[in-house]
C-alpha cells in the first residue's frame, strides 16, 4: 500500500525525502529478521511520529490517500515493534460514526431528550446499579442495603504544566504558585492520604516534558506500589512504551478525558502546547491497552460544547475501545466547569438536573461500567448520584501538589489548585454517610471481570469497514 502512495507524497509531502527514506528502512527492516530489536523499536516509534505529525496537519479533513497513509503507518508500526496484531486504529471515525451504537447505547440516547421523564430514568438506572454492582446480586437484597462504593483521592504531583487550556487552573500564563513533588514528598502525601483511609490513589499532573517524564511518573509509582498502594494515573498523553512501564510499575488504570469531541471547538479552547494535539489525545487509550492497561477511563469537560454531543461521541469511543480491548474495564466521568481562569466565559450551561439526566444515561449505555464523580460537585447533589448510579467517589480532595497537610484541617486549599473543591467533607465524614445510607464502602478497587463490559457487544457483521 505505501508502495502504491510513494508518487502522492512525493508530491504532496515537502519532508518527502526524508519519509520516503524512512520507509525504505522500515521496509528492509520488516524484511529482516536479523534486524536488531532496538533498532526496530527505534523505526516504530519514528513512523508513529510521522503518523501523528500527520494526523495534526490533516486529521480535520483527510482524503482518502491520507487515510490510506496513516493506516499504513500504523500497520508498519506496530509490525516492526512486535505489537498485537491488530487492525489500524479507527477511533478518529468511531466517535462520529452511529454504527458504533449498540443497543444500550440507542436506549440512552433516547433518554437524553428533556421529554423522557427523569424519575423514570433515575429509577432505571438505580435498578441497573444495584444489579451490577451489589454484593448480593442475583439474589433479592434488603431494602435498606446499597451497592458497593469505592472511595479514593487524587494525589496531585505537579502544576507545571506547558499548555495554554484556556478553562484550567494549571495552565502555562496562570501567575499561580507551582510545585513539581519529589519522590519522597508524594511519598509523604500518600501516607497521609493512608491514615485517612485512603488505599487507591489517582496519580495526577500537568504536562511539563521536562519535568513530568515517563521516568518520573514510573519511579513515583513504583515507589507508592512498594508501600501498598493501588494507583491509577490521570496524565498528559504517552506512547505505547510509556504507558508499558507505567503497567509494569504498578498503574492499574488511566483516566483521561478527551475534554470535548468536537475538533474545531478542541482547538479553540487548546491554543498552544503539546495538548493542542486532538488525534494523539484521542488514541491514548488504544495506546494504553496495547500496553496492557486494564482499565481505561474517559470522560468529557461539560460546559465545552453541546453536552449531548459529546456524550454520544463519547458512548461510541467506548464502544469501540470495548469491542477492540474486550478485557478492559470502562470507566466514565462527567466533571463539569464551575470555576475557570479570568477571560473564560463557560458557553454551555449545565444544570443539576442535566448532570442527574447524563450519569443515569451513562449507566443505561454501560450498565456494568464504574461511574466516577469527584468533589468538584456539592455534597447534596453527590449524595443524590450516589444512590442512583455513581459507583467511585473522591473524598477529602485536594487539587494542589502536595496540598495534603497532616492534619485534616490543614490541607491547602485556592493557592495553586487546578479547579476548586465544592465538597468539602473529610473522608470520614463521607464514608460515614454512605455507610449509614447502607452503601458497601471500599477503599481498594479490586478490579472485577463481572463488571468490566456490556454483554450487548456489536456482532461481527456490524462493525463498520
Amino acid at each position: 500500500m505505501v508502495k502504491d502512495l510513494a508518487d502522492w507524497i512525493a508530491a504532496t509531502d515537502e519532508h518527502a525525502a526524508h519519509h520516503l527514506a524512512l520507509l525504505t528502512r522500515a521496509e528492509a527492516a520488516r524484511q529482516s529478521a536479523a534486524e536488531p530489536p532496538v533498532e526496530r523499536a527505534e523505526l516504530a516509534q519514528k513512523i508513529d511520529r510521522w503518523r501523528y505529525q500527520h494526523l495534526n496537519e490533516h486529521g480535520g479533513a483527510m482524503a482518502p490517500q491520507n487515510e490510506a497513509l496513516v493506516d499504513a503507518l500504523d500497520a508498519i508500526a506496530r509490525q516492526l515493534a512486535g505489537r498485537i496484531d491488530l487492525a489500524p486504529r479507527q477511533t478518529r471515525h468511531a466517535v462520529h460514526d452511529d454504527r458504533w451504537e449498540t443497543a444500550s447505547i440507542r436506549d440512552a440516547r433516547a433518554t437524553l431528550d428533556p421529554s423522557y421523564p427523569l424519575d423514570t430514568l433515575m429509577q432505571r438506572a438505580a435498578a441497573l446499579t444495584q444489579q451490577y454492582f451489589s454484593s448480593s446480586r442475583g439474589q433479592a437484597p434488603a431494602s435498606a442495603v446499597r451497592h458497593r462504593m469505592f472511595l479514593y483521592a487524587p494525589l496531585y504531583v505537579s502544576s507545571d504544566c506547558v499548555n495554554y487550556c484556556l478553562y484550567c487552573g494549571f495552565r502555562y500564563p496562570q501567575d499561580i504558585p507551582r510545585r513539581h513533588l519529589t519522590v519522597t514528598e508524594s511519598l509523604e502525601q500518600a501516607r497521609i492520604l493512608r491514615r485517612r483511609g485512603f488505599e487507591h490513589l489517582l496519580i495526577v499532573g500537568g504536562e511539563f516534558p521536562s519535568h513530568t517524564t515517563p521516568a518520573y511518573y514510573a519511579e513515583t509509582a513504583r515507589a507508592l506500589a512498594a508501600e501498598g498502594f493501588e494507583l491509577s494515573m490521570e496524565i498528559a498523553p504517552q506512547t505505547i512504551e510509556a504507558y508499558g512501564q507505567f503497567v509494569e510499575a504498578g498503574i492499574c488504570g488511566l483516566t483521561l478525558y478527551q475534554e470535548t469531541y468536537d475538533r474545531a471547538l478542541y482547538a479553540k479552547y487548546h491554543t498552544r502546547g503539546p495538548k493542542a494535539s486532538y488525534d494523539w489525545r484521542l488514541e491514548s487509550h488504544d495506546r494504553a491497552a496495547e500496553a496492557g492497561m486494564p482499565r481505561l477511563g474517559l470522560g468529557i469537560l461539560l460546559g465545552l460544547a453541546d453536552p449531548r454531543t459529546d456524550l454520544v461521541a463519547m458512548l461510541r469511543h467506548a464502544a469501540y475501545l470495548a469491542d477492540r480491548f474486550p478485557n478492559c474495564t470502562l470507566a466514565f466521568s462527567l466533571p463539569r466547569i464551575h470555576e475557570a481562569p479570568e477571560g473564560f466565559q463557560t458557553p454551555f450551561a449545565v444544570s443539576d438536573e442535566d448532570l442527574i439526566r447524563f450519569y443515569s444515561a451513562l449507566r443505561i449505555a454501560f450498565p456494568q461500567a464504574v461511574l466516577v464523580l469527584s468533589t468538584r460537585e456539592q455534597a447534596e447533589l453527590r449524595n443524590t448520584l450516589a444512590k442512583i448510579c455513581v459507583t467511585q467517589m473522591s473524598a477529602g480532595s485536594s487539587t494542589v501538589p502536595g496540598g495534603y497537610g497532616p492534619e485534616d484541617d490543614s490541607d491547602a486549599a485556592g493557592a495553586g489548585e487546578q479547579f476548586p473543591v465544592s465538597d468539602h467533607r473529610a473522608p470520614a465524614e463521607v464514608a460515614a454517610w454512605l455507610e449509614q445510607e447502607g452503601f458497601e464502602v471500599g477503599w481498594r478497587h479490586v478490579l472485577d471481570p463481572g463488571q468490566s463490559i456490556p454483554t450487548d457487544r456489536m456482532p461481527d457483521r456490524g462493525r463498520p469497514n
